[in-house]
């Protein structure tokens, strides 16, 4: 990891683990090394901080191109691996900059449903995921995040910051699927079964 990186991720790994009471399911499911996208569920502007620092790699964020114009943001989400995203329109530059990133074996995370959830539901993945996957044929690895939305209320209701990784669907999945939209849609529509069994998981365990 790069230095301001790693400090950035220490600190938020530090405060997860005293003031939220992380606990993370499934580590073992993301790559050590190689290209892969993490696909999560969004509740909260924490999610990215939260996630990338429950991975003990460097990995690199995709957010809208608007955050990019806050003076005292933009300089600290620049060195922290964000690429910016012009969200409603097909961005082929964020696409190119991403599929770069892959195939040179970087770790990239993504929200299919393209922006955060209001109440906390899960909704439909966005065909980008899809599309991005297929170009640089690389493994998705679901993951849901639970408890980040109002997550300073942990401090208060004694809730439990979980962050759970599934099984990846593999690079050869991801091949066989038609490269077009359909298959986009399909690879998309997988991922969001697979958040959502994710947050069965999670429910079901005391």
């Amino acid at each position: 990891m790069k230095p301001f990186y790693r400090f950035c991720w220490l600190l938020v790994r530090v405060f997860m683990i005293a003031f939220c009471r992380l606990k993370i399911i499934g580590i073992e499911n993301v790559p050590e090394t190689g290209p892969f996208i993490l696909a999560s569920n969004h509740v909260s502007a924490v999610d990215p901080p939260f996630i990338g620092s429950s991975i003990n790699r460097q990995l690199f964020f995709m957010a809208k191109k608007e955050l990019f114009k806050n003076f005292i943001l933009a300089p600290v989400i620049k060195r922290l691996n964000t690429l910016p995203v012009n969200r409603g329109i097909f961005d082929r530059n964020a696409l190119q900059m991403a599929t770069e990133i892959l195939k040179s074996g970087g770790g990239l995370i993504m929200f299919p449903e393209g922006t955060r959830s209001r109440t906390g539901e899960l909704g439909k993945g966005k065909p980008g995921i899809g599309m991005l996957a297929r170009t640089a044929v690389v493994p998705i690895v679901p993951a849901y995040i639970h408890n980040s939305k109002d997550f300073y209320k942990i401090l208060l209701t004694g809730r439990r910051l979980i962050i759970a990784f599934g099984e990846p669907i593999g690079a050869g999945r991801i091949r066989s699927v038609i490269d077009g939209k359909e298959g986009y849609r399909e690879i998309s529509a997988e991922v969001m079964e697979r958040v959502r069994k994710l947050r069965a998981q999670i429910s079901e365990k005391p």
